[in-house]
């Protein structure tokens, strides 16, 4: 079955750092198959007889803390759940210009409603939130996007909780997991 795995806070502002080339040798060692990576900020394509996400996700994890001494939270979805993810986004996503769209996945264990009542209360008109299959659709309009929620959301807990792709890493996501058949 193929998987992608989602690092959390990887090479972002100079922390955590991980070369992807050291990581896909290591992954490849501890006897993950197919081992791709796509740009710096973790995103880990990978093959496995197992079915269990969570203890693929734990064994990432074990391994990055052993190879690299680095506690990196990690969320690995199949193949079939991302196919789900991007089929059921919201109606018109990705279509305005001046918004951002985002796909907030999260970390388990969580409450997909309680990661939202803690992002906390939304302006309609300048952002939104929707529930998914283990992530969070936002969009915000990015001419007010001080004015919004989701600007603040860095300095909530529940961002521990997240891992953030944009909605252009999202489809570039699917379509390596599709080349992957």
């Amino acid at each position: 079955m193929n998987y992608i795995a989602l690092l959390r806070g990887i090479n972002v502002g100079g922390h955590s750092l991980i070369k992807m080339a050291e990581l896909k040798v290591c992954l490849e060692k501890a006897g993950f198959e197919k081992v791709s990576t796509y740009i710096q900020s973790g995103n880990v394509f990978f093959s496995s007889t197992k079915t269990d996400e969570l203890k693929l996700a734990a064994k990432l994890e074990k391994v990055i803390k052993e190879t690299f001494a680095l506690d990196v939270r990690t969320v690995v979805i199949s193949q079939e759940q991302f196919d789900r993810i991007t089929a059921n986004a919201p109606k018109g996503w990705g279509s305005d210009p001046e918004w951002r769209y985002y796909l907030l996945f999260l970390l388990p264990p969580y409450d997909v409603n309680k990661v939202i009542a803690e992002i906390g209360e939304t302006k309609p008109d300048i952002e939104f939130l929707v529930p998914g299959d283990g992530v969070v659709y936002q969009a915000n309009d990015m001419r007010h996007y001080g004015k919004t929620t989701m600007s603040r959301l860095v300095g909530k807990p529940v961002y521990q909780q997240i891992t953030i792709r944009n909605y252009n890493t999202g489809r570039k996501l699917q379509s390596l997991l599709d080349a992957m058949l």
